[in-house]
């Protein structure tokens, strides 16, 4: 299937026990499985919801979504951590709804071709329109391999936390090395 054709066609749904996951690999074995053996469980028991992205009736990819919170004090954005500091009379050890990405993963087949920024940007417009219309919610939260850093931080903008920058000063070493290992990032929802 041609990228170009399942960017205007593809859909989201859903996941159930009538999808025929057994096609889909990505390019971590971790995203792959937890799709393939742990999505449907967690959503069974409220952890999560998982949406397929189908084509032509294709898995081509998946985004599971959870609730979160972040402490402001986290926020390397200082005039953003302020502005919500004193608009709600807070502290920075507040407390501030937030909405996770548990995993986003496309089809090796379909990977490096364009198609994960194109889902990835519906995806965070979809959060968008949640926050605007269904529940209150500032900030988009995830957990993100060593090895798609420069996907989210560099290409949508992502922030990481403090602490990290150690780790983000040699991530190309620890792309070779380790490159399942995580980093917390965040998104605020103004910035979209």
């Amino acid at each position: 299937m041609d990228v170009d054709y399942i960017k205007e066609n593809y859909i989201f749904e859903k996941l159930n026990e009538d999808h025929n996951l057994d096609e889909f690999e990505c390019e971590s074995e971790d995203l792959t499985n937890f799709l393939k053996k742990d999505a449907l469980n967690q959503q069974n028991m409220n952890l999560n919801l998982t949406h397929l992205v189908i084509c032509d009736g294709t898995v081509v990819g998946y985004v599971s979504i959870l609730t979160d919170s972040i402490k402001l004090k986290i926020l390397e954005d200082k005039e953003t951590k302020n502005t919500i500091c004193s608009k709600l009379n807070v502290s920075e050890n507040n407390v501030i709804p937030a909405i996770k990405i548990g995993r986003f993963a496309i089809d090796r087949k379909y990977s490096h071709k364009g198609l994960g920024k194109h889902v990835f940007r519906n995806v965070l417009l979809s959060i968008l329109d949640i926050s605007q219309n269904i529940v209150g919610l500032r900030f988009i939260t995830m957990d993100a391999y060593a090895s798609a850093f420069g996907f989210y931080v560099e290409k949508n903008k992502f922030k990481y936390r403090k602490k990290d920058q150690k780790y983000v000063d040699c991530i190309k070493n620890i792309i070779k090395t380790d490159p399942e290992r995580s980093f917390s990032l965040y998104k605020d929802l103004k910035s979209i």
